[in-house]
């Protein structure tokens, strides 16, 4: 089928299409003009973060440049359909390689995060002083790996130079699909791998089964957020659903993390019964947590994918005008 819009059609730089970051489809946007705008809003906020932030925040700059990835991931997941298999594979290729090389950094400060969290949780059984050992561990090992990156010009050059030539390449996504026909086919592609990687979750809750749900769920919560126009309350409803469960996952999956480091690095703590007693607060949370994650999410996916994917295409048919034509069509 021939391309619906060429790159020829995009609007000059500096255009409202380029400045507008919102993570939302608008009623009356083209689709294929939509998502090239969200995903260049998104790697527009990636390079922002990284190349203007202070020392101080680089730690919030690499976490929320990561998020923007991710979020970048599920836009190209949710249209998948309509740019094409190659690039498709392409840009998801080149964002996942982008957020690993700033991946430790990111893990360093989740460990000390969550730590703390634990803390606050059980300040009866885990006080300060028992983990004073291991929090600053945590705190080196982190400023250790912020400060690596910082510093390594190379990295960081790199980084950058993939979210520049990404930006470029969005404006030339070409399109094989309009309107819903564009993102149905990614949606429910989307809403099924989560449903079946929930019911492996909930047959087996091993921490790998877990994590992989956890990253399904996410790009069901971010597919919301850009339909939200198609039904805003129930696109609201199912993002807060979807966000919790995701939260839950990811918390379990932290909590996972700190368990293999306790285990493995003995010497950060003042002696075995202290370890010990890590181990099993963590277990214990990962339990409530884990429970609490499958008996949302199996509600979250109680539909039948075609089913799911017909009441937001009806609420996009009823809300959405019929043909929004490109911005220089």
């Amino acid at each position: 089928m021939a391309d619906l819009q060429t790159p020829e059609a995009l609007p000059p730089a500096g255009s409202f299409f380029e400045t507008d970051r919102g993570y939302e489809l608008r009623r009356d946007e083209y689709v294929p003009d939509g998502i090239r705008r969200i995903a260049r809003g998104q790697l527009d906020d990636a390079h922002d973060q990284l190349e203007h932030t202070s020392t101080d925040d680089f730690g919030k700059a690499v976490h929320e440049t990561r998020k923007s990835l991710k979020r970048l991931r599920a836009c190209v997941r949710l249209s998948r359909h309509a740019i094409g298999e190659q690039s498709y594979r392409r840009e998801n290729t080149v964002f996942r390689m982008t957020g690993q090389r700033l991946s430790d950094a990111r893990d360093a400060r989740v460990l000390r995060e969550t730590l703390g969290e634990l803390e606050d949780r059980y300040p009866d059984e885990l006080p300060p002083l028992l983990t004073h050992r291991l929090r600053e561990r945590l705190e080196h090992d982190h400023e250790r790996e912020l400060t690596t990156l910082n510093e390594d010009d190379r990295t960081l050059g790199a980084v950058l130079d993939e979210l520049e030539s990404a930006r470029v390449r969005a404006a030339d996504w070409t399109f094989e699909a309009d309107g819903f026909e564009a993102l149905r086919p990614g949606l429910q592609r989307v809403y099924r791998r989560g449903r079946k990687r929930m019911r492996v979750a909930r047959k087996d809750p091993t921490a790998e089964h877990l994590h992989d749900v956890r990253k399904r769920v996410k790009d069901l919560w971010h597919a919301s957020q850009i339909l939200r126009p198609a039904a805003p309350k129930q696109m609201k409803k199912l993002s807060k659903r979807a966000h919790e469960v995701a939260n839950l996952l990811g918390d379990n999956h932290d909590l996972a993390v700190l368990r293999d480091y306790a285990e493995v690095h003995p010497q950060a703590f003042a002696d075995e019964a202290t370890r010990q007693t890590l181990l099993a607060l963590i277990e214990r949370r990962r339990d409530v947590l884990e429970r609490k994650a499958l008996k949302l999410g199996k509600r979250l996916y109680s539909q039948s994918p075609k089913r799911f994917v017909g009441a937001i295409e009806r609420g996009w048919r009823k809300r959405v005008p019929r043909s929004p034509r490109p911005v220089a069509g």
